[in-house]
């Protein structure tokens, strides 16, 4: 049984990642994947989104494919949620090893 063990662990860093609504993602080509969503305190049409980032440097075309993945989970955000309107309020990335994407978006 012990023997096991590191190959569980071995199996399970391999997983394919799934994003906030379950659907797998392939990091390489979206740039992005939404893990969490968070409502603002104050204001319940405003959301915090924090998105796991693919390491490395970020070119010009790197960047339109995070904008564009970014495009799609806020549309997908609007239908279920019935929203007709959202308006980007800040945008910023942290972190080295493990990149986060965090956008705050507000809602009509």
């Amino acid at each position: 049984m012990h023997r096991f063990i590191p190959l569980f662990f071995i199996f399970i860093s391999c997983a394919v990642p799934i994003d906030y609504f379950g659907n797998t993602v392939d990091i390489h080509k979206d740039r992005i994947y939404l893990t969490k969503i968070r409502e603002d305190r104050s204001d319940k049409d405003k959301l915090h989104l924090i998105f796991v980032e693919q390491r490395g440097d970020h070119t010009k075309k790197s960047e339109r494919k995070r904008q564009k993945t970014l495009e799609r989970y806020i549309d997908l955000i609007m239908s279920y949620n019935g929203y007709t309107e959202s308006n980007i309020l800040d945008m910023h990335s942290r972190g080295v090893i493990e990149p986060r994407f965090y956008v705050t978006i507000q809602f009509n």
